[in-house]
């Protein structure tokens, strides 16, 4: 697949066949993906895999993350609720949590947020390239207080994205985009 076309078909896709997806997999696309343009070789970035016992954990999180945002329902409407918020991560083949350093240096932070951004969106379209889609999360689910403490987020640390990674189990059509021509002003 050439690079305009793998653009233009990558999709967010949040719904997963079963398909167990490889730890080696995820290691060598993030390998790849690290390639992005760094001003000062910064390098802000670390990765955190949520499997097992611990992707549980955070199931139970996002649980009550769906509970807490249902309050004015029954007892019996917010248990499931709260089961179908538990069951959105469990149904996730692979969660990767993009961790940036926050340099002390203030003009570095935002040059650090947008390299890391860069790096998600390569390690996007590697995992498309093998068939796989990348939902990037940014909600209460990858910010609170709570996850924090599972994943072990240090104090000079912040959340880039929690990417969520599958086979997807449907077909997601583009949105249409504006063309960046209509968008361009030419100063001479």
């Amino acid at each position: 697949m050439n690079v305009k076309q793998l653009i233009k078909e990558r999709r967010s896709i949040s719904v997963y066949k079963e398909d167990p997806v490889s730890v080696d997999l995820m290691k060598e696309l993030l390998d790849v993906a690290v390639w992005v343009p760094n001003h000062k070789m910064t390098e802000p970035w670390r990765f955190v895999f949520v499997t097992g016992e611990t992707k549980k954990k955070l199931a139970e999180i996002n649980r009550e993350i769906a509970k807490e945002k249902a309050k004015t329902v029954s007892a019996e409407e917010l248990e499931k609720i709260g089961e179908i918020g538990y069951q959105k991560i469990m149904d996730v083949p692979f969660i990767i949590f993009v961790i940036n350093h926050i340099n002390p240096i203030e003009k570095f932070i935002e040059e650090d947020y947008a390299s890391t951004s860069c790096l998600i969106q390569n390690f996007s379209l590697l995992a498309w390239e093998e068939g796989l889609s990348v939902f990037w999360k940014t909600g209460k689910l990858a910010f609170c207080d709570e996850t924090k403490d599972l994943i072990g987020l240090q104090e000079n640390e912040r959340v880039i994205g929690l990417l969520q990674v599958g086979y997807p189990a449907k077909d997601q059509k583009p949105l249409p985009r504006i063309p960046a021509s209509e968008r361009i002003t030419e100063l001479s």
